[in-house]
């Protein structure tokens, strides 16, 4: 019976590539939390004005500043890294011609900022 390879618990310390798979695997579990932060947001709005107030200020607490900060920041490195896999996941041909990588992750860059700029007009009129 062969014995298995022991690792250390920094093995992915040891190469880029692998510590930038750990941290958007790390992403996940902030993704998560801030899921479950927008549900009870939502929860509370839809309790009512007063409950809503009640929740405002645990909004502005220094923990949650943060922490949405944090999320912010691996939803931002998991957007950068899922768009620079497209055109390993999806190559996209115009006949013989390939079209350039560049070119498919910025049309997916442009793409995200079209779309965030209606939702903040929807949400800011």
């Amino acid at each position: 019976m062969p014995y298995p390879r022991q690792h250390s618990k920094t093995w992915f310390l040891k190469r880029a590539p692998y510590v930038l798979f750990v941290l958007r695997e790390l992403s996940a579990v902030f993704m998560a939390g801030y899921v479950v932060l927008v549900l009870v947001l939502v929860t509370k709005l839809h309790d009512g004005k007063g409950a809503y107030r009640s929740f405002e200020h645990t909004l502005k607490s220094p923990g949650l500043v943060i922490f949405t900060s944090v999320a912010l920041l691996f939803a931002l490195l998991h957007t950068a890294t899922w768009f620079q896999a497209v055109p390993k996941a999806l190559p996209v041909r115009r006949g013989e011609y390939k079209v350039p990588p560049p070119l498919l992750i910025g049309a997916h860059y442009v793409a995200m900022i079209a779309v965030s700029a209606i939702v903040l007009v929807i949400t800011l009129t």
